[in-house]
């Protein structure tokens, strides 16, 4: 029976394929990890397992496109990633302009900021042990609340996002990545520029990665295709 076709939209498109492609591939997902390249993970080995919580709500402190916990023998880690990507209008998109926007301060679309939004999680995280736990509940939500420099960032009360929350800080440590259009060159320049975790991956990286692996990941590179101008420049 031939397969119904399955495309989704920009960069979540493409994320959700990938993850329903190499979730249930450990290689596969070893080999992800390794590609977004962060020394201090490399030198730990294969994690034993992994959790993945996809378009996952925080409240207050925003949404998360996508968050993979590497479990090993005796400690956890937690990716938080956030994607961005050249749409089909606009010429470029880069790492410069963003952090620059971020440094400014609130603007039109400040919430969007790539820097922005990896910068909420990680005052959530860095905040982790203001949180009091009963259970599986969070006891202070209606106390706990981050400042972000602009206003008060809270929780709330939503039990699936305390679900959530649970998972990530039972983590040790957390690393920030932003999947972006800009280039590997473009991304070193950047390196250690913010204090916590903050890695990048360039949609051409895992384009390549794809095509690398194309007998598994065909619906991946199937909705790159769809997106083509859409992601990142110079698709081929």
């Amino acid at each position: 029976m031939k397969k119904i076709e399955l495309l989704g939209y920009s960069e979540r498109g493409i994320i959700n394929s990938l993850i329903f492609s190499i979730s249930n591939n450990k290689e596969l997902m070893d080999k992800f990890v390794e590609l977004i390249d962060i020394p201090k993970l490399n030198k730990l080995g294969k994690p034993i397992d992994y959790e993945i919580l996809l378009e996952q709500s925080f409240s207050g402190f925003g949404d998360a496109d996508l968050i993979i916990i590497l479990k090993y023998k005796s400690h956890k880690k937690v990716l938080f990633i956030e994607g961005k990507v050249k749409t089909f209008h606009r010429k470029s998109w880069t790492l410069e302009n963003q952090y620059n926007k971020f440094k400014k301060g609130k603007y039109p679309g400040y919430s969007s900021n790539l820097f922005y939004q990896l910068y909420l999680k990680h005052l959530l995280f860095d905040n982790k042990t203001d949180i009091e736990w009963e259970n599986e509940c969070i006891s202070n939500w209606d106390s706990f609340s981050v400042n972000c420099g602009i206003r008060n960032r809270k929780i709330g009360n939503n039990k699936i996002v305390w679900k959530a929350l649970k998972r990530v800080v039972d983590c040790d440590e957390a690393f920030y990545i932003g999947l972006v259009p800009s280039n590997k060159q473009e991304n070193d320049l950047f390196k250690g520029k913010l204090k916590h975790n903050i890695h990048f991956l360039s949609w051409k990286d895992v384009h390549d990665f794809c095509n690398n692996n194309e007998e598994e990941l065909k619906p991946v590179l199937d909705v790159f295709e769809f997106n083509k101008g859409q992601i990142y420049r110079n698709v081929k």
